[in-house]
């Protein structure tokens, strides 16, 4: 994290930003009259002690002016820029009301991601924060999955329930030795129910020289978790959390946002993919994507098939051997023709990863890579494209048949 702050902080930022920014900046962490430099000395002046100051090692910053930036950093990039103006629009905040002083150009450098990351944490706070947590939602890659018994339970984001649910975070977070820190921010969207968790991250120490000796550092960041719930198919995807947490988050979001505790505690809940359709196929099997004309191609790029043989002594099925293929080309499943993969003798297909290739009017085709292993994994950037990429996976038989198992569950 060290390394990222001194990335941020570089020379051409301190030359450029807005003083009065860096002076809100400093007096958010210094007491009156004990500010480290002068602003109001000349403007060089100034921006050399700034240089200075960010020059000194890290153990010599305020420790409330690392948290600061290693916040700001994480939107000051072209897509985080994209992502506050988009989140300004939405709340109908005007970033910069006035004009650039003096400018001549449609660019002025305020208009730099940096500088419009850190104008927004000081000064528009709540767009700020949305705009972190839209970030945390489209992060996460591989998000776990739970789904419920029923269609169309619907959550209950008010005030009570929602501080209820991140009293009992708080709780399973200093379980782990994760701070007391816990803000919960819901948002709703074309029908998904969605809630981003901010919270701190296990402390950390990284080692760092500082006047020639070694000295250690204590760190305790910020940490997002993502959860996406869809009432109409009783579905909740977590991403950010810990895989030996997420059953209990997934629990705690049933018992305090939709009221029904064990709503995701079924047997089957993490049942939702399935490669069967592909097996039975064989190595010759395509994906069908004439559905959606925005979609140009579909690749297999990789595969991976798993031998089991049955233990007759404890009458259970013992992996043996994997046998992976891969080709960008998509020809990963044709390669199993004339290997010793059998689909029904031992072997079954374990996982997949595809390429989808999309039309987007640009020269070239985007591309989204999506890693799928039943029962419960499809990874892939979710930035872009996700509702088409559930879409195919659907409509190409890769989803479990959530109906058969609800009725057996409810005559079980």
């Amino acid at each position: 994290m060290a390394t990222d702050l001194k990335k941020f902080v570089v020379p051409r930022f301190l030359k450029t930003i807005s003083l009065d920014l860096m002076e809100e900046l400093f007096r958010r962490h210094y007491p009156a009259g004990a500010l480290p430099l002068d602003f109001g000395q000349d403007e060089q002046d100034v921006r050399q002690a700034m240089m200075t100051y960010f020059k000194a090692p890290i153990t010599d910053w305020s420790e409330g002016m690392i948290a600061d930036l290693h916040r700001v950093s994480e939107l000051g990039t072209g897509e985080g820029l994209q992502i506050i103006l988009n989140e300004a629009r939405r709340q109908g905040v005007v970033l910069y009301p006035d004009p650039e002083p003096g400018a001549e150009t449609d660019a002025p450098v305020r208009h730099d991601p940096k500088h419009v990351a850190l104008h927004a944490y000081l000064d528009h706070h709540a767009v700020f924060e949305a705009a972190a947590d839209f970030q945390a939602l489209r992060s996460p890659t591989a998000m776990a999955e739970f789904r419920g018994p029923e269609r169309d339970v619907d959550a209950d984001l008010t005030d009570d329930r929602l501080a209820a649910f991140r009293a009992a975070m708080i709780k399973l977070l200093a379980q782990d030795l994760q701070g007391e820190y816990c803000r919960v921010g819901p948002y709703e969207e074309e029908g998904e129910i969605n809630l981003v968790v901010c919270h701190g991250a296990p402390v950390t120490t990284t080692p760092i020289v500082a006047d020639n000796r070694e000295e250690i550092i204590t760190v305790r960041t910020v940490k997002y978790a993502a959860l996406r719930y869809v009432p109409a198919e009783g579905l909740l995807r977590i991403g950010g959390i810990p895989k030996a947490r997420q059953k209990d988050v997934a629990d705690l979001f049933a018992t305090h946002i939709l009221g029904r505790p064990g709503f995701f505690a079924g047997r089957d809940a993490c049942d939702l993919y399935t490669l069967d359709p592909i097996t039975e196929a064989g190595p010759d099997f395509a994906f069908d994507h004439a559905f959606d004309e925005r979609i140009r191609d579909v690749r297999i790029v990789a595969a991976v098939a798993d031998f089991f043989e049955r233990d007759e002594d404890t009458q259970t099925w013992r992996h043996v051997r994997s046998w992976q293929s891969k080709d960008a080309s998509g020809a990963a499943l044709r390669h199993f023709r004339g290997s010793e993969v059998r689909f029904g003798r031992g072997w079954r297909l374990g996982e997949i990863t595809f390429r989808v290739f999309f039309d987007t009017g640009a020269r070239r085709p985007s591309q989204v890579t999506v890693r799928m292993k039943p029962p419960g994994t499809l990874a892939f950037r979710r930035n872009r494209f996700e509702k088409a990429i559930h879409a195919l996976v659907a409509r190409n038989g890769l989803e479990t048949d959530r109906d058969a198992g609800m009725v057996v569950e409810a005559a079980e």
